[in-house]
């Protein structure tokens, strides 16, 4: 059965009013509509506005903006979803109104298919947190839809349709193909169609604004990485990763190599990242093989991760284990209480970590400068298992203090060179 929703729709002529209530007839069980701003602000004075799942409003009102209202309406309710309405020539206006969180904008005239397909889409991510820039927003959106691989790929598994392997091979392959090509980044492909609304010149040349540009290009370096990321995945598991053969000395002081790098991130939340002391014999006597490019984005990748998790003005333990076989790296950290998530990772969670887009919360990281897209320990795992090596991550109790305390941690385990496979 589909679900029914009670939306919104703030337009002063009564006939596209209309319009827009046949277009959503089949998502919606009851709407209200109003002509201007001012029986909307009577709603906020009153608490009524969560009452609806979404709202439609055009930018021009009788008595008042649209970005005005926006206004109004975020500064008692950060949640319900808005689509504006404006015409192609207000290209200012859509990116006035975009930055006070808008969740998407149709262009007159609107489509009764297009106008549906963005409501429902709205509707359907109708829980999450929606932040206040452009770039936060499509951050969480543009590839929250593709969460759900991973249980199609457990159901592929079980059936016995898809060899493990390969369907990674697919799957990265795919996705760094079509994030190629654009499709999974709106706001640049938002951006061209306000673009195409601007003035021209005789030649029919645009006029680029500054702050188009200047959106332009963050969104696009943005893109850049992501898809660097993707290349980066996709260059393990299609074997295109050079290895060589070094000592553990090598490996153990590039760890503290990167860690020391680390000293503006450690800063932000007034972070130590404590390393343990080890014997030179025993580095000197086994090596390991790995590639130092991509080991040094592995450490930096949990030690960042580590520090974004964990309570402030606490310690970061890296810690290092000798056995027969192989050499084990565990990175320990305490949950920070801000994450809302617990003293650790709720254990339904502790296998789904490494998996392409999982985030454990909806938190975004801008100042430790991370994708924040769900990849990063994607990348780890795939580098570590192309070495030979795995890598799990638990909830433990640590008893070295006055009281046993819950912490995370991420352990990375790696064969000998002569043991490698």
């Amino acid at each position: 059965m589909i679900t029914q929703h009670k939306l919104l729709i703030v337009e002063d002529d009564p006939t596209t009013a209309l319009l827009y209530q046949g277009a959503l007839r089949s998502i919606a069980s009851e709407f209200v509509v109003y002509s201007g701003i001012k029986p909307v602000l009577f709603l906020l004075e009153n608490d009524g506005i969560g009452e609806f799942d979404l709202i439609v409003t055009d930018l021009k009102l009788p008595d008042g903006t649209g970005a005005e209202l926006v206004r109004e309406i975020r500064k008692k309710n950060s949640q319900i979803p808005i689509l504006v309405i404006t015409s192609e020539s207000d290209s200012v206006s859509i990116i006035e109104v975009m930055k006070e969180n808008v969740q998407d904008y149709l262009i007159k005239p609107v489509l009764p298919k297009e106008l549906l397909k963005k409501v429902e889409y709205h509707l359907s991510k109708r829980s999450l947190d929606y932040k206040t820039s452009i770039l936060e927003k499509e951050k969480i959106i543009s590839l929250e839809k593709l969460l759900d691989w991973y249980s199609f790929k457990n159901r592929s598994l079980e059936a016995g349709e898809f060899n493990a392997k390969e369907l990674h091979k697919n799957l990265f392959h795919v996705l760094r193909a079509s994030l190629s090509q654009g499709a999974g980044f709106g706001i640049l492909v938002q951006i061209i169609d306000i673009i195409k609304g601007m003035k021209q010149t005789e030649t029919g040349d645009y006029i680029l604004e500054k702050e188009i540009l200047s959106i332009l290009e963050e969104n696009a370096n943005y893109s850049k990485k992501v898809l660097n990321t993707f290349a980066e995945i996709e260059n393990i598991i299609f074997g295109r990763v050079p290895e060589e053969d070094i000592p553990l000395s090598l490996f153990w002081n590039e760890l503290k190599s990167v860690a020391n790098d680390l000293e503006s991130q450690t800063k932000i939340k007034n972070h130590k990242i404590l390393i343990s002391d080890v014997s030179k014999n025993q580095l000197e006597n086994h090596s390991i093989l790995w590639n130092r490019e991509y080991f040094q984005k592995l450490f930096r990748e949990l030690l960042i991760n580590a520090m974004k998790f964990s309570l402030d003005s606490s310690s970061i333990l890296v810690l290092l284990e000798w056995k027969s076989d192989s050499i084990s790296l565990s990175v320990i950290n305490v949950v920070g209480s801000d994450l809302k998530i617990g003293e650790g990772i709720p254990n339904e969670y502790l296998d789904l970590v490494f998996e392409p887009f999982f985030r454990l919360t909806k938190n975004l990281y801008e100042r430790y400068e991370t994708l924040d897209f769900g990849i990063g320990l994607s990348f780890v795992k795939e580098t570590v298992q192309k070495f030979g090596g795995t890598i799990r991550v638990s909830n433990i109790l640590d008893h070295l203090g006055e009281n046993v305390e819950p912490k995370v941690e991420f352990k990375l385990t790696l064969p000998y060179s002569s043991s490698a496979k």
